[in-house]
């Protein structure tokens, strides 16, 4: 069961009040009953039509919970939050009845922010989870230049440093700080064998090589393209695509496997902060080959310091974009949404509501929707 932090003492969070009500008179217990009702509620989701959705995982379970990865018929989600002394997240397995199990406990990792699992092409690695991390806990990790660490989910090890992001040759003019996505190049295709990962800060992605090479990328203009949040690949493989914007316009951006760009995919001032993202399978009925994006909402969680007793702004979506460069909503009423991840015939949206590090709001109210082609 997931934990919030009340008054210093870790607590679940449905005894939270019968904790507090020992210390507090009725009418005070009524209105602490009330707060936790309020910011622990479920999204009311709007949705477009041609598709159905429902909350997968309500909020009650996980602090941030970020991106999602295949491995070996399981999905992969990190939650970044928990903080247990000088660690902080935790990888679970998710099921199609929202059920969570442990992969990597609390206690073992740095700050998980984006991750994947090493393929087979990652030298010695194979099997092991990498990810993009803060070097300490709390809100002065975040400023701080991140690190990439691992760790074998088959052992009882922590994770282990594998190297610092340097600030040397990004082309910014801050640390690689404010990590978010990472992920593994796709095998059999020029972006093979590396681990990228963003950070928010130099505006970066970096590229990460199994002989320990831990090298800036790419560089995004702040003034051309925003600030870089998501990355995926396009579905031939021979373009990376990396999701930029700020609060006034977003981009999809196309970077090839020597790191110049080309011509964004598509620009939309619907677009804004946008976050993950991921190509519908033909499995998706009509919408088969479409890219459906999140967006974060404006201003987000963790920038606009939203104060942990009032429940965050509900404009995050995601939306689906057309090969001919149509942007569509396909849900409203979201918070913070990051993850964006097709599993069979169905996708699977997390949303870290309140944002832990950055917006330093303790509580367990992210959540995860799930989104299907209505029949």
């Amino acid at each position: 069961m997931p934990h919030v932090r009340h008054l210093g003492i870790l607590v679940r969070p449905a005894a939270v009040a019968a904790a507090v009500a020992l210390a507090l008179p009725a009418a005070a217990q009524t209105e602490l009953d009330r707060l936790l009702e309020r910011l622990m509620a479920p999204p009311e989701l709007e949705v477009a039509d041609g598709f159905t959705a429902r909350v997968l995982v309500p909020p009650g379970e996980l602090y941030d919970p970020l991106f999602m990865r295949n491995h070996d018929g399981q999905i992969w989600l990190n939650d970044d939050g928990g903080e247990e002394g000088e660690k902080g997240s935790k990888i679970v397995a998710l099921d199609d009845s929202g059920n969570l199990s442990t992969v990597v406990p609390l206690g073992r990792l740095l700050p998980v922010i984006g991750f994947d699992v090493a393929p087979q092409g990652f030298g010695p690695y194979q099997g092991q989870v990498f990810s993009l991390a803060q070097a300490v806990v709390a809100t002065p990790g975040v400023a701080s230049a991140h690190i990439i660490q691992r760790v074998d989910p088959r052992t009882d090890e922590d994770g282990v440093l594998f190297c610092t992001l340097p600030m040397e040759g990004a082309g910014g003019d801050g640390i690689a700080g404010m990590g978010i996505e990472a992920r593994f190049g796709p095998e059999n295709t020029p972006f093979a064998g590396k681990f990228y990962a963003i950070t928010i800060l130099n505006r970066t992605v970096y590229q990460v090589t199994p002989d320990g090479g831990c090298t800036p990328f790419v560089t995004f203009d702040p003034q051309a393209w925003g600030r870089p949040m998501g990355i995926t690949f396009s579905r031939d493989g021979a373009r990376m695509l990396v999701s930029t914007g700020n609060e006034q316009r977003g981009s999809i951006a196309r970077v090839r496997p020597d790191g110049t760009l080309d011509a964004p995919l598509v620009q939309s001032p619907l677009l804004v902060s946008p976050s993950g993202m991921a190509f519908a399978p033909a499995s998706f009925g009509a919408y088969e080959g479409e890219l459906f994006v999140a967006t974060l909402g404006v201003p987000d969680s963790g920038a606009g310091g939203v104060p942990m007793t009032q429940p965050t702004p509900a404009n995050g979506h995601v939306y689906r974009i057309t090969p001919q460069g149509g942007v569509h909503t396909v849900v409203s009423g979201l918070h913070d949404p990051m993850g964006v991840h097709f599993t069979r015939d169905r996708l699977w949206v997390s949303d870290i509501n309140g944002d832990f590090i950055a917006g330093r709001r303790e509580l367990p109210e992210g959540f995860v929707i799930e989104i299907r082609v209505a029949p």
